[in-house]
């Protein structure tokens, strides 16, 4: 969106930010580090580091509640999408400050902008964007601190009067339902890039792998230190001569791991029936050979041109895919390989404790009472490749619950529905 270009800062480079603050506290520390102080690069830093909160690194500028935000702000009533209001403005600046993000509620319930039904929770997600994108870019809070307690009323009415439309669950992509569609649409050594997507969707699968840990989140542009790297996979041979791959990633949905680089084994094992991701895995090696000094500078999955794969890529190629079997699209999308590869270990009898542990869903209550070994990790990968299932109605593992942490959760706080008894919204639009 063209509109939101004059949102983002002019980039520095972090990196040589802090190597310059470094250099300056070297010779006399106290004196030195003063007055790296009062350089201005550091509330530039500063400035960039906060913008980083979220993944596309433009304090949320690119989140689709601040996109529908200023389309009905510019475009729709013709000011400026940003409220300048403080502690000590007027409270009938504040209240009409609070009616204009009611009418955006309302815009975006009612008039369905994306063509589709919003319901509440949605709604209240996107005000989350807009109030947190204000505070970390403009340094503003909406309304200037107003409690939004209309707003509130206004989410609880909406749901009364309204409705909500049930939650749209996305379906597991079935093992042999994979195998079926790659075979006929992605055969098996027919081209690099054939050969690059059969890899990616099964290791995506067998590795219980989210979207973001396959592919490139949505914003963000490759970055060898965070993103799968050809240097993040390591083959082996197990005793009984079953092929190993091993991959290192860094875990989404983690602050733990998100801060501490590449330290979490994904291990994938050969001779699945439906779906070998080594054997998938060492094809693409063969078939697109990267020198030895570019491994650790090269995409795992990536076109031709060698550019990354990214999640939203990813989610269209198991939609086509799925559709070119029959199948609906809507109700899948890059989460389906997780929720598919979750469902066919279940249904190969692996405990749930080693599936929680295995595809790194937070559970401190499962952390507790189980580690996870591996030959148990092996054995999760291994039975996913080989169990096709038909999942009762399709539900299994399809909620979201487990993927909210608490971080993600607190945006939300303050615009939280009262509780009155009634259920809890769905996430669909």
């Amino acid at each position: 969106m063209t509109c939101l270009a004059w949102l983002w800062l002019a980039p520095h480079s972090v990196t040589h930010l802090s190597s310059l603050c470094f250099a300056t506290c070297a010779p006399g520390r106290k004196a030195a580090a003063a007055e790296a102080a009062r350089a201005p690069q550091l509330r530039t830093l500063t400035r960039k580091l906060l913008l980083s909160a979220v993944a596309s690194r433009d304090g949320g500028a690119q989140a689709q509640g601040v996109k529908w935000w200023v389309l009905f702000c510019v475009h729709g009533k013709g000011i400026p999408p940003v409220q300048h209001l403080d502690g000590d403005s007027p409270r009938w600046q504040k209240l009409e400050a609070e009616a204009l993000l009611m009418d955006f509620v309302t815009w975006l319930v009612v008039c369905k902008p994306s063509g589709r039904r919003i319901n509440t929770r949605t709604a209240r997600k996107y005000v989350s964007h807009v109030i947190n994108w204000m505070r970390r870019v403009y340094s503003a809070d909406f309304a200037g601190g107003l409690d939004l307690t209309n707003l509130r009323d206004l989410l609880k009415g909406m749901r009364r009067e309204l409705g909500d439309t049930p939650k749209r669950e996305r379906y597991g992509v079935r093992t042999q339902d994979l195998q079926e569609a790659m075979d006929r649409f992605l055969p098996r050594g027919s081209s690099p890039d054939a050969q690059a997507w059969r890899a990616a969707l099964s290791c995506a699968l067998c590795g219980l792998l989210r979207g973001c840990e396959v592919a490139l989140p949505e914003g963000e542009l490759f970055n060898a230190v965070r993103h799968l790297t050809r240097a993040d996979v390591t083959f082996r041979t197990l005793p009984d001569g079953t092929r190993v791959a091993v991959l290192m990633i860094r875990q989404a949905k983690s602050e733990v791991h998100s801060f501490t680089g590449k330290s979490v084994p994904v291990f994938l094992v050969g001779g699945g029936r439906y779906i070998d991701a080594v054997a998938e895995l060492e094809k693409l090696f063969a078939m697109r050979p990267v020198p030895a000094e570019e491994m650790a500078s090269t995409p795992l999955f990536a076109d031709a041109q060698g550019r990354a794969f990214t999640r939203s890529q990813v989610s269209k190629m198991v939609k086509s895919l799925m559709q070119r079997l029959g199948l609906d699209p809507s109700r899948f999308g890059a989460h389906s390989l997780r929720i598919g590869g979750a469902t066919a270990a279940l249904a190969a009898g692996v405990h749930p404790s080693i599936i929680r542990i295995t595809g790194r869903w937070s559970s401190d209550v499962w952390m507790v009472y189980a580690r996870l070994t591996k030959q148990a990790a092996f054995r999760v990968s291994a039975v996913i490749g080989s169990t096709a299932f038909d999942d009762t109605e399709r539900h299994a593992f399809a909620s979201e619950e487990l993927e909210l942490t608490p971080d993600e959760l607190a945006p939300l706080a303050s615009i939280e529905l009262p509780v009155d008894g009634e259920g809890d919204d769905s996430d669909s639009e």
